[in-house]
């Protein structure tokens, strides 16, 4: 089984270098990403594992938002 891992877990080493992921990978791990060709204000939380999604203009780069805290604005389905 794999081992998720969280950003507050990482070490200090590897938070000064952001993680990246590229449309249609897999993602490194759980957290608020943001896209490359899309504005600062709107980031996704995608789960560790999981395909990273789209941008606004297709194919792009996402980066990780150590910043962002919290749940998910969506509901997620099964938890209405």
């Amino acid at each position: 089984m794999k081992k998720i891992t969280s950003p507050r877990y990482r070490n200090a080493a590897e938070r000064r270098i952001p993680l990246k992921a590229s449309t249609g990978s897999h993602c490194p791990a759980n957290g608020f990403w943001r896209p490359e060709d899309g504005p600062a204000t709107e980031p996704v939380f995608v789960f560790e594992g999981s395909i990273m999604p789209s941008g606004k203009r297709g194919s792009t780069m996402w980066y990780l938002d150590d910043t962002q805290v919290g749940p998910p604005v969506h509901v997620l389905p099964g938890m209405n």
